[in-house]
C-alpha cells in the first residue's frame, strides 16, 4: 500500500517538477534531483502516528498530504468438541478493513472504513443465548454479517471538534467504538474473540446486525478527568422510518488514578423503541408479534483498572427489560497481564441469567426444564511477532473458550472452542 502511494505521488511530482528541473542545470541531472524527492516522500511516509478516533478498533495510520489510511488482516482459524456427544466440528474466516481519514478545515474530518470478510465461523454449536437485535454471544466477534467477495462500506461520517471539550460525529457510525468501551475486553482483533466479552449483551442495539447506523454522536469534556457521551441512532439502520424506532444511549465516564494506577469507569442508560418484525423471534416470546413495538431499555457498567504496571482488571454489569429480553442479567470480569515485550493476555469469565418471561414460555413447552446461567470462560495469549507493538506488525494469538449451560439449558452439552487468530497490522 505505501508503495502504491510513493509511485502515485512520485508521479505527480515527476510532472509538476519536470519544467523546474530543466532550468536547474548545474544543481544535477533530472534522474538524481526526482530521486532525492522520492526518498524524501518515503521517509515522510515511514512515518507513523496512533489514532483512537475511531473507537475501539485501533489502526497505525499513515500519513501522505492530509490523506491517512490504515487497516488490519484478521484470520481465525477454530474448532469445537461438544464434551457431551464429542462431536467436533472446525472452520476458517479471513476479514480485512482499511480505514481513510482526510481533514476538513481546521477542525474536521471525514473518516470511511471499508470491510470484506469469507466465512461465517464453528456452525453446529448448542444454541446460545440471543439478544432481542438478533446477535448472539458467539465465539467469533470479528465475523460481519455479510460472506462474500464484496468490499462493504460500513462506516462513513464527519467528525467536528467545535472546542477543546465538545466532540460531534454524524453520519454511518459504528455505536460500539463510542459506547461500553473497555481499556482490556473490547478489541476482537487483539483482545478476547467471543462476543460476550467485546461488548455487553444486554444492550439491544439499534443499527443493523453489526451496529453500524445513521446516527448522530456528541462527547463533551467538563473536565479532564469526566466526559459525558450522548447519541440517537436509527433503530434498524436501513434508512427507512428513521425516526419512528430511534435508538438513545447516554454514558458518563469517570478516569481515576487510583495508588497512581489509571483507570475508566462508565456508567450508562440506554432506551430503544421497538424493533423490526423479523426480531421477535428472537425476543422473550417469539411467537407475540405485538413486542414488535414493546419498549426496552437497561443501564450497565464498564470498568477497567490498572492495580500494577503489569496487571489490569475490569468488569462489566448489565441489565435489561425481561419482558422483551431472553435474559434479563449479565455480569463479565477479567484479568489482562502484560506479557514479554509487547505480549500480553487475558482471561475472562462471564454469566448470563434467563429472564422469567422466557423461562415460562420455554416451560410452557417443556415443563420439565431446568434452567440456569449460561456461563462463558475464555483466556487468550497475545503474542507480537518482532518489533509489533499493541497495534502495528504481526501478532499471533492462540485462544481457549469454554461454555456451561449455552442458552441457559443445564441439559445441553457443554462447549470447547480452541483456536489461533493472526494478526497483521498494515
Amino acid at each position: 500500500m505505501k508503495r502504491f502511494f510513493v509511485a502515485v505521488v512520485a508521479g505527480a511530482i515527476m510532472l509538476s517538477g519536470s519544467v523546474a528541473l530543466a532550468d536547474e542545470g548545474e544543481k544535477g541531472t533530472d534522474v538524481e534531483s526526482f530521486m532525492k524527492r522520492v526518498e524524501a516522500l518515503e521517509k515522510k511516509i515511514e512515518s507513523q502516528e496512533v489514532t483512537d478516533d475511531l473507537g475501539h478498533k485501533y489502526h497505525p495510520i499513515h500519513s501522505i498530504y492530509g490523506l491517512k489510511i490504515g487497516g488490519g488482516i484478521t484470520m481465525v482459524a477454530q474448532g469445537a468438541t461438544h464434551t457431551k456427544n464429542r462431536a467436533t466440528n472446525s472452520a476458517f474466516s479471513l476479514s480485512a478493513d482499511i480505514a481513510l481519514e482526510s481533514k476538513v478545515g481546521s477542525d474536521g474530518r471525514a473518516i470511511g472504513v471499508l470491510d470484506y470478510q469469507r466465512g461465517t465461523g464453528l456452525s453446529g454449536l448448542p444454541v446460545f443465548f440471543t439478544s432481542p437485535n438478533g446477535n448472539a454471544s458467539g465465539t467469533n466477534a470479528d465475523l460481519e454479517g455479510f460472506n462474500d467477495s464484496s468490499l462493504h462500506v460500513t462506516q462513513f461520517y464527519y467528525e467536528h471538534d467545535f472546542s477543546e471539550a465538545l466532540i460531534v460525529s454524524a453520519g454511518q457510525l459504528d455505536m460500539t467504538g463510542y459506547f461500553d468501551t473497555n481499556e482490556f475486553a473490547n478489541n476482537e482483533r487483539s483482545q478476547f474473540l467471543a462476543n460476550i466479552f467485546v461488548n455487553n449483551p444486554t444492550i439491544e442495539w439499534g443499527g443493523s446486525g453489526d451496529f453500524y447506523s445513521p446516527g448522530l454522536r456528541m462527547t463533551y469534556f467538563p473536565a479532564e478527568t469526566f466526559d459525558i457521551s450522548l447519541g440517537v441512532f436509527e433503530g434498524n439502520g436501513d434508512y427507512a422510518e428513521t425516526f419512528d424506532r430511534p435508538f438513545y444511549i447516554a454514558e458518563a465516564n469517570l478516569k481515576l488514578s487510583l495508588a497512581g494506577k489509571e483507570g475508566n469507569y462508565r456508567a450508562y442508560y440506554w432506551n430503544r423503541q421497538g424493533r423490526e418484525l423479523a426480531d421477535v423471534a428472537n425476543t422473550a416470546t417469539p411467537t407475540d408479534n405485538s413486542v414488535k413495538m414493546v419498549e426496552n431499555k437497561g443501564v450497565g457498567l464498564s470498568a477497567d483498572q490498572w492495580i500494577t504496571d503489569d496487571i489490569g482488571v475490569w468488569l462489566r454489569l448489565g441489565t435489561q427489560r425481561e419482558a422483551v429480553a431472553q435474559f434479563d442479567r449479565h455480569f463479565s470480569l477479567g484479568v489482562n497481564l502484560k506479557g514479554r515485550g509487547n505480549d500480553g493476555a487475558g482471561i475472562g469469565y462471564a454469566q448470563t441469567h434467563m429472564g422469567k418471561v422466557y423461562e415460562n414460555y420455554l416451560r410452557s413447552a417443556n415443563p420439565n426444564l431446568d434452567p440456569g446461567a449460561e456461563s462463558y470462560l475464555e483466556a487468550y495469549y497475545n503474542y507480537a511477532v518482532g518489533d509489533a507493538t499493541d497495534i502495528t506488525g504481526l501478532h499471533v494469538t492462540p485462544d481457549v473458550q469454554y461454555v456451561m449451560n449455552p442458552g441457559g439449558d443445564t441439559n445441553a452439552t457443554k462447549v470447547l472452542v480452541y483456536g489461533v487468530r493472526v494478526q497483521a497490522f498494515f
